[in-house]
């Protein structure tokens, strides 16, 4: 009687038996990472699943229109909650009266929008705008204007921020004589995707864009649900303070030039008034950078005080990609 190869086959393939010895050893790590929140397993961790998170988001992004956030439940200094932020669609209408301006070389102009898809009162949750030419649509013939920077109630910011000048700023030609806008508001708050594993948290004292923590975005500490979203080609759009307060925004949305920061910590170190997170080792940065949308995790390297020039070393390493280590 001649048996089968597949009735004789009673083992495992070495390449089955690697596999499944890797599987094991990573449910391994994170046992050990959820069961030890003392080290600094659960900043890890924490680091790891909001970075993955990020990119998520970013791949979400791709092709919508009005891109894709995440929201940051802020408790004053630190982040524990993240939420997905669900696009808004956006605010379609006609400009009455500003657009284009009448000086071509001013920087900002007051414009009057009446919304055909949305109660005027809902311009409030606007922060970027964009015109194209009452004939067509936005993707037909006449191009649309660059989304350009929107401040409730209709104050249109043309440059400045883009480092444009009267002789790059074009407007989109108006073969009817009229001008139709369209603006992107704040997200809305979404399903909760990620909760810090035990003792892991944001320290918004330390995260922001930029060199001085004493800006409004050089920390994130105070500044109520916080957001970061992604455009339609994955490049981070815009980071946002005060997210989910109804009406006019305190202080409008950023478009980061420089890497937003997010600096990942331990209760203990929190709690360390002396030294904190920024000298501690077990600190973890994750780092977004604005023009490609990547995103990296780094080892904080240990400052010696808490200062303006000691978080700027601190992130300065984080830009270079210190490493995680082992």
């Amino acid at each position: 009687m001649t048996i089968s190869s597949a009735e004789s086959r009673h083992g495992f393939t070495l390449v089955e038996l690697l596999v499944v010895a890797s599987i094991i050893a990573v449910l391994f790590g994170l046992v050990l990472a959820g069961a030890n929140p003392g080290s600094g397993g659960n900043v890890r961790l924490a680091a790891r699943q909001f970075a993955s998170l990020l990119l998520a988001t970013q791949s979400r992004a791709l092709g919508q229109t009005a891109g894709a956030a995440v929201i940051l439940e802020s408790e004053g200094e630190v982040a524990k909650s993240i939420f997905n932020g669900d696009s808004l669609p956006l605010i379609e209408g006609t400009v009455a009266t500003g657009f284009p301006p009448a000086n071509p070389a001013v920087t900002s102009s007051a414009v009057s929008i009446t919304p055909s898809n949305a109660a005027a009162a809902e311009l409030s949750g606007g922060y970027r705008i964009q015109f194209y030419d009452a004939g067509g649509t936005p993707q037909l013939a006449v191009p649309p204007s660059a989304w350009m920077k929107f401040t409730p109630p209709g104050t249109v910011s043309f440059r400045g921020e883009n480092s444009q000048t009267t002789a790059n700023t074009i407007w989109p030609p108006s073969v009817s004589g009229g001008y139709l806008a369209r603006v992107v508001r704040y997200p809305a708050k979404g399903d909760r995707v990620l909760e810090m594993p035990k003792g892991a948290f944001i320290d918004l004292r330390f995260s922001g864009s930029g060199d001085d923590p004493a800006t409004s975005w050089g920390n994130l500490a105070n500044k109520g649900a916080l957001a970061l979203s992604f455009d339609s080609v994955g490049e981070v759009d815009a980071l946002m303070q005060q997210v989910l307060t109804t009406g006019t925004r305190p202080v409008q949305p950023l478009e980061p030039r420089e890497p937003v920061f997010f600096l990942f910590s331990t209760q203990a170190d929190f709690d360390d008034s002396s030294l904190g997170p920024l000298a501690s080792e077990r600190s973890l940065w994750v780092v977004v950078h604005p023009q490609t949308g990547r995103v990296t995790i780094s080892s904080n390297v240990p400052q010696t005080g808490t200062n303006a020039q000691a978080l700027r070393d601190a992130r300065a390493s984080a830009r270079a990609g210190a490493s995680i280590g082992n």
